[in-house]
């Protein structure tokens, strides 16, 4: 995991993935999955929090926006097979959901500027909040443990809500804003 003092080298990763979630060039980055309808997925939960970690170091809130499922991609992936589609306007879910992973975004990097850290573990929460539809998984209250580099300290990293897998690919469906 990179430390606060390795900055430079993150940064120039953060910029050539924020290049890539543009799609002004094409990546070789292994951690991404090739085959997902998602853009710029990752291939596991665990490469996609090591991601989110990374640009958190980085300060990159143009990465980390990028492993957020995008309008489009909620609105013409996601959307289609859920049930709140039946009765709730699109445009009123995502006016609900965008706002709070926003304000998520800022207060994380703020609280997390120059705080050395690596992932532990990924856990995608109870079988209950799990919800399964034909062609994505949606897992509610998935956690990411992290533990600080410099003094050993681990705890629940307060980024990290719901993931969506979808054809290999995982994305965060939303960040948690606590504030």
């Amino acid at each position: 995991m990179k430390h606060a003092g390795a900055r430079n080298g993150g940064k120039i990763r953060a910029a050539t993935a924020a290049v890539c979630a543009a799609g002004l060039i094409a990546c070789a980055d292994s951690a991404l999955a090739t085959d997902s309808p998602l853009e710029h997925a990752y291939v596991s939960p665990e490469a996609l929090a090591e991601a989110a970690i990374e640009a958190v170091a980085d300060q990159a809130d143009s990465v980390l926006a990028a492993l957020l499922i995008r309008e489009s991609e909620y609105r013409d992936l996601l959307w289609p097979e859920m049930p709140d589609g039946e009765y709730t306007p699109f445009d009123f879910i995502w006016s609900q959901t965008l706002p709070p992973s926003r304000s998520a975004r800022r207060n994380i990097l703020r609280e997390f500027e120059g705080v050395p850290l690596e992932l532990v573990s990924v856990d995608l929460g109870p079988e209950n909040k799990i919800e399964r539809y034909a062609s994505f998984t949606l897992y509610q209250d998935a956690r990411m443990t992290v533990r600080r580099t410099d003094t050993g300290d681990e705890g629940i990293f307060p980024l990290m809500d719901a993931l969506v897998e979808m054809g290999g690919g995982w994305k965060f469906m939303n960040f948690r804003d606590d504030s």
